[in-house]
């Protein structure tokens, strides 16, 4: 009792080195004090063989006495057993764990000792040993089969990008008690409990996959599983679902069209042209101070500002819900992920502004030129152009590489502040950000974001919303610089998250 409780306080491995070893020196030292008891006739020896080999009923004491640290060395190997670290291994099926292969190794070593030195004590611990082990590796070899976990296989449609919860109830195969870890080979799947006692009942796993495109279609679970011993390791890949994975812009399309069918019998919003939108509403919002124009009526007089410029200055109202938007798309990516991504971006947003009934013009563009621009159009008509743009995603080679983009607002002030310094390092600097800045300026001057942005501007009134729909890669410059510029002009830039490896802007050759 007293040993038990020095040993449990210990780290479990070195737990059963130290049983080991009481079990070979044990047996000897009450040989030796129990021969010393019977040298001074205090105890008897009973011979039980003769010849070759000789066992006396002190040798048997002796033996029999260490017994109880065999339930030691059983205690020692389970804790052992549950604290160790599971991980997974490329090797598939059972194997033996080392901690068994070393005791063996260390029992034969003493085993062959005791013969050597014909040691009869030594050899009968060495014995019990061997048998306690046999024991224990002929059970879990028969209990723990080569697949102890048995998941059924469910069938999911997930849309790609969209994260999707499964249940999962798992029955054990093997007759004892297993301590087991179960892990993803994708990043794409995560599953909880990872860790678990398998065969003290059924297992509810929660599953969660956020598929893609590029994923597979039966993602793999590996299973690390110990005895309780830790004598037997099994690692088993299992394949739980079945996935049938939708892309995002064929779900958009679906959407989409369903609504088209549905408003096509309700009649559309009326067609709204720049010529209309660009006379003066009488709704009850602010937006800005104009010139007087014939037909005004003269409660919208700016009387102060009339007195400071000394001509008529009129205040233009605006309804609430009456501004337009306008969807900037870049149809050039990188791979099918991404123009799955774009597309549904695309149809997605465009199908808000028809349900709003928001007047939406377009302005698509790609790596090479601008594909198409529109005025400011009824949103119906805006979502059917953006069904017929997907089509024209392409996917390109980039000769550059994209990373993260300047602070265009932030160089011209740095710019600024370093031109009112006299040092010469700074005006070196300056001279440095100040070629940066004009680099990106011509850079952005003719690239076909800035082109198409800057035709549909002309037409669609602002105030404006511009939604941004692109990857942002060749574009993510010019988007900057051109949004900045409209962004004076009562134009407000809103870009569509979408998830991707963080590789934006400044170009650099490969």
């Amino acid at each position: 009792m007293i040993l038990f409780s020095t040993l449990r306080r210990l780290y479990p491995r070195l737990n059963i080195v130290i049983t080991v070893i009481i079990l070979f020196v044990l047996p000897l030292l009450l040989e030796a004090f129990l021969q010393n008891l019977s040298s001074h006739g205090l105890l008897s020896s009973v011979p039980l063989l003769s010849g070759r080999v000789t066992l006396t009923s002190i040798q048997l004491i002796a033996v029999a006495a260490g017994l109880p640290a065999v339930y030691l060395l059983d205690w020692s190997l389970r804790q052992d057993a549950s604290s160790t670290i599971l991980t997974r291994s490329l090797q598939k099926g059972r194997y033996i764990a080392i901690t068994p292969i070393t005791l063996f190794a260390s029992v034969l070593i003493m085993l062959s000792a005791s013969v050597m030195i014909n040691n009869i004590t030594l050899f009968l611990a060495g014995v019990i040993v061997v048998l306690y082990l046999l024991t224990i590796l002929i059970r879990v070899l028969f209990s723990v089969p080569r697949l102890p976990l048995e998941i059924p296989v469910v069938e999911k449609r997930a849309i790609s990008g969209a994260t999707a919860d499964i249940s999962l109830k798992t029955g054990s195969q093997a007759c004892v008690r297993l301590h087991s870890m179960i892990s993803s080979a994708s990043t794409e799947v995560t599953i909880k409990p990872e860790r678990f006692t398998l065969g003290e009942a059924d297992i509810e796993f929660n599953l969660t996959i956020t598929p893609t495109l590029a994923g597979p279609s039966r993602p793999q679970l590996w299973l690390s599983a110990t005895d309780l011993w830790g004598f037997l390791r099994v690692n088993q890949v299992i394949e739980p679902v079945e996935l049938y994975v939708i892309p995002r812009a064929r779900y958009a399309e679906w959407l989409a069209m369903r609504y088209l069918e549905k408003t096509q019998t309700k009649g559309s919003v009326a067609t709204t042209t720049p010529e209309a939108i660009t006379i003066p509403s009488s709704g009850v919002e602010f937006l800005d101070s104009r010139d007087y124009q014939p037909g005004d009526e003269l409660r919208r007089v700016d009387w102060k500002h009339t007195l400071k410029l000394n001509k008529l200055i009129m205040k233009e109202y605006m309804d609430v819900g009456q501004q337009s938007a306008v969807i900037g798309v870049n149809l050039s990516v990188n791979d099918a992920e991404e123009a799955d991504k774009l597309a549904f971006d695309l149809i997605t947003t465009s199908l808000t502004l028809a349900q709003e009934a928001i007047p939406t013009a377009l302005a698509a563009y790609n790596y090479h030129e601008v594909v198409l621009t529109t005025p400011v159009i009824n949103p119906r008509e805006a979502l059917k152009q953006a069904l017929t743009l997907v089509k024209g995603i392409g996917c390109v080679e980039f000769a550059c590489r994209f990373l993260q983009p300047a602070d265009i607002s932030q160089l011209r002030r740095n710019i600024v502040l370093l031109k009112q310094a006299t040092s010469k390092p700074a005006q070196q600097l300056s001279n440095i950000l100040d070629f940066e800045h004009r680099a990106m300026e011509e850079a952005a001057m003719n690239n076909p974001a800035t082109l198409a942005l800057s035709t549909v501007a002309k037409y669609a009134p602002s105030p404006a919303i511009i939604i941004l729909v692109s990857q942002l890669n060749h574009d993510t410059e010019a988007l900057t610089i051109t949004t900045e510029r409209l962004s004076k002009r009562g134009f407000t830039s809103i870009p569509v998250e979408s998830a991707r490896q963080p590789r934006r802007s400044v170009m650099f050759r490969r």
